[in-house]
């Protein structure tokens, strides 16, 4: 092998080393990302369980307030006024 082929193999492998170190620079950078992606929809998920519960609670206390008053005008509707 000529001293010229030898030279060239050393620029390819520290050339595919210094790639190799972008790729897992990059790597890591994806999984920190990846991972703020996954608690911030743990937070997200949190919050519509919140949401949807305080909705099933707004909503049984509408049903509440509507019997109440269905029963209230029943019974102005069976008093004699006249």
């Amino acid at each position: 092998m000529s001293f010229e082929i030898l030279k060239q193999l050393d620029e390819r492998i520290k050339a595919v080393i210094e790639r190799t170190e972008q790729l897992r620079q990059e790597n890591a950078r994806l999984n920190e990302q990846l991972e703020q992606g996954r608690r911030r929809l743990e937070e997200v998920s949190a919050q519509l369980r919140q949401t949807q519960e305080q909705c099933q609670q707004h909503e049984a206390e509408r049903v509440e307030v509507k019997d109440r008053i269905e029963k209230l005008l029943a019974r102005f509707d069976g008093l004699d006024l006249a």
